[in-house]
Protein backbone atom coordinates (compact mmCIF):
# COMPACT_ATOMS: atom_id res chain seq x y z
CA UNK A 1 0.00 0.00 0.00
CA UNK A 2 1.45 3.28 -0.65
CA UNK A 3 1.03 6.49 1.27
CA UNK A 4 -2.09 7.82 -0.82
CA UNK A 5 -3.85 4.72 0.25
CA UNK A 6 -3.02 4.75 4.02
CA UNK A 7 -5.88 6.49 5.96
CA UNK A 8 -4.60 9.56 7.11
CA UNK A 9 -5.74 12.87 9.29
CA UNK A 10 -4.62 16.76 8.91
CA UNK A 11 -3.57 18.34 11.81
CA UNK A 12 -6.67 19.97 13.13
CA UNK A 13 -8.47 16.64 12.83
CA UNK A 14 -5.96 15.45 14.93
CA UNK A 15 -6.36 18.53 17.42
CA UNK A 16 -9.66 18.18 17.34
CA UNK A 17 -9.11 13.98 17.84
CA UNK A 18 -6.93 14.59 20.56
CA UNK A 19 -8.34 17.80 22.40
CA UNK A 20 -4.27 18.97 22.08
CA UNK A 21 -3.29 22.36 21.16
CA UNK A 22 -1.07 22.82 18.06
CA UNK A 23 1.91 22.78 19.90
CA UNK A 24 1.17 19.57 22.08
CA UNK A 25 0.93 18.23 18.58
CA UNK A 26 4.04 19.38 17.41
CA UNK A 27 5.76 18.08 20.70
CA UNK A 28 4.48 14.93 20.05
CA UNK A 29 5.56 14.92 16.30
CA UNK A 30 8.51 16.15 17.40
CA UNK A 31 9.16 12.87 20.13
CA UNK A 32 8.15 10.83 17.54
CA UNK A 33 4.93 9.72 19.27
CA UNK A 34 3.19 10.15 15.62
CA UNK A 35 3.85 9.29 12.11
CA UNK A 36 3.66 11.82 9.83
CA UNK A 37 4.46 12.94 6.17
CA UNK A 38 4.86 16.74 4.57
CA UNK A 39 3.00 17.60 1.55
CA UNK A 40 3.66 21.19 1.15
CA UNK A 41 3.00 22.81 4.24
CA UNK A 42 0.47 20.41 5.95
CA UNK A 43 1.41 17.60 7.60
CA UNK A 44 -0.36 14.00 7.36
CA UNK A 45 -0.59 11.77 9.76
CA UNK A 46 -1.20 8.45 10.12
CA UNK A 47 -4.43 7.45 11.49
CA UNK A 48 -3.76 4.27 13.40
CA UNK A 49 -1.02 6.16 15.82
CA UNK A 50 -3.84 8.75 16.47
CA UNK A 51 -6.44 6.18 17.67
CA UNK A 52 -3.64 4.07 19.38
CA UNK A 53 -3.10 8.09 20.86
CA UNK A 54 -6.88 8.67 22.08
CA UNK A 55 -7.24 5.37 23.53
CA UNK A 56 -4.15 6.26 25.76
CA UNK A 57 -6.25 9.40 26.93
Amino acid sequence: MNDDQKPSLKSKEVQKALKISSCDLMHMRMAGKLRYTKKGNAYLYDAGDVFSEFEKK
